[in-house]
C-alpha cells in the first residue's frame, strides 16, 4: 500500500502543472441553505494583490485563526508568503452572502514547505498554513472546529469546499475513503480540480465533527482518481509554534 501511495504521490507531483487542487467527486453536491448552516466556519482564503489573485478553501479552528494550505497563501514569484494584507478570509460565503469578513494579520506555512511544481513527495507532506486573523470572526456568527487524530480503516470522512467551478456555495462529499497513510500524508479516493485546496477534511458530522486533515494535492492512474491531505495531528504544531 505504501508503495502504490508513493507512486501516485510522484506522479501527482511531477505531472501537476500546480499543487491548486478541488474536489470533483462523483457524489459531489451543493449545499442549501440549511445544510450550509453548520458549516459557515468554513470559507473562501481569496489573494487580490498586484499581480496575484486566488481562491482557496481554508477553515476557522478559532475565532482569529484559519487553516488552509501552504501553497494557497505561498507566492509563485517570490516563492514567500503574500502580504498579509492581500489575504482575506470569508467565512460561510453562499450567493453573495457571507457570514464574516477579515484580512489575514499574520502568515505561517510549515518550515520545511517550499513551493515548486516539481516538490518530492516531502513538500506534499508539508502543504500546511494557518492564518492569524485582524479581525476575529465571532463563534455564534462562524463556528469554528476542533481537531482530530489521524484516521484509520473504514472511518468516514467528509469534505466541505468551495470547487472554482462551483464557487459561490459549499460543495459536500461523504465517503472520500481513505486509501492509505504514508507519515503525514493520506491518500483518499476522490478526484480532484482546482479551487479547494486548503479544504478541510472532516471526521463525524452532527454536533462534532473534527478536522483530521488539509487538502494539498491531486492525482491519477489508469484506473481511479486521487486526492492527497495532510494531516493535522502530524504537521500542524511545527506551523502553530511560528505564530504563538
Amino acid at each position: 500500500m505504501k508503495k502504490y501511495i508513493l507512486s501516485l504521490v510522484l506522479a501527482a507531483v511531477l505531472g501537476a502543472a500546480s499543487l491548486s487542487v478541488a474536489l470533483e467527486l462523483d457524489r459531489r453536491r451543493m449545499l442549501n441553505a440549511a445544510e450550509h448552516k453548520p458549516w459557515r466556519g468554513v470559507g473562501q482564503v481569496n489573494v487580490a494583490g498586484f499581480s496575484s489573485r486566488s481562491m482557496c478553501t481554508g477553515t476557522l479552528i478559532g475565532e482569529d485563526l484559519v487553516l488552509t494550505a501552504a501553497h494557497c497563501v505561498m507566492s509563485a514569484y517570490t516563492g514567500k508568503p503574500y502580504r498579509p494584507g492581500d489575504v482575506n478570509f470569508v467565512a460561510g460565503y453562499r450567493l453573495g452572502q457571507k457570514v464574516g469578513h477579515s484580512k489575514a494579520k499574520a502568515i505561517a506555512v510549515h518550515p520545511d514547505y517550499v513551493l515548486s511544481a516539481q516538490a518530492p513527495i516531502e513538500q506534499v507532506a508539508t502543504d500546511i498554513a494557518l492564518i492569524r486573523l485582524a479581525d476575529p470572526i465571532p463563534a455564534e456568527k462562524a463556528p469554528w472546529f476542533a481537531l482530530g487524530p489521524a484516521p484509520s480503516g473504514q472511518t468516514p470522512l467528509t469534505v466541505i469546499s468551495y470547487r472554482q467551478d462551483r464557487p459561490n456555495a459549499l460543495t459536500r462529499q461523504r465517503g472520500c475513503d481513505l486509501v492509505g497513510t504514508r507519515g503525514a500524508l493520506i491518500q483518499l479516493g476522490c478526484s480532484v480540480t482546482f479551487g479547494a485546496s486548503g479544504s478541510p477534511v472532516f471526521m463525524g458530522e452532527g454536533e462534532e465533527p473534527r478536522i483530521v486533515a488539509v487538502l494539498a494535492a491531486k492525482g491519477t492512474d489508469a484506473r481511479h482518481p486521487a486526492a492527497f491531505a495532510v494531516l493535522v495531528e502530524r504537521a500542524l504544531d511545527e506551523v502553530r509554534a511560528l505564530l504563538d
